[in-house]
């Protein structure tokens, strides 16, 4: 079995969009759809005084959100045993939902099977 992963991490991205658990619910949906992932579970908890995590539990593993809002960063984590296109999709499609001003700042991406974690 593989496990692709992404992590990726974005700046810019403005407090309100971030502190906002409609919004990130949203980017969540956005992500599972491009991804084209089974949705078994979605859950939203914002924190006080700011921030969110939010995380769609999906057939093929999940897709994370954590937000800082104080510090305008996103950061995402994106794992799906289907396949790295899928998980490119999800991550692409966050970008595409962020208000103006949010930039993918850090992609990282890995393949995980029995032989170790590597790039692809």
């Amino acid at each position: 079995m593989r496990l692709y992963v992404a992590l990726a991490h974005f700046e810019g991205c403005p407090f309100d969009f971030l502190n906002s658990p409609t919004e990130l619910r949203g980017v969540l949906e956005a992500a599972v759809a491009a991804g084209s992932f089974t949705l078994l579970e979605m859950v939203v908890v914002p924190f006080s005084p700011q921030g969110i995590t939010a995380c769609a539990v999906v057939s093929e593993s999940h897709v994370a959100l954590h937000s800082w809002p104080e510090s305008g960063r996103l950061f995402v984590d994106v794992a799906s045993c289907s396949t790295l296109e899928s998980v490119r999709r999800a991550v692409a499609a966050i970008g595409s939902a962020l208000p103006a001003g949010g930039r993918l700042a850090v992609l990282d991406e890995r393949i995980v099977d029995p032989g170790g974690a590597r790039a692809p």
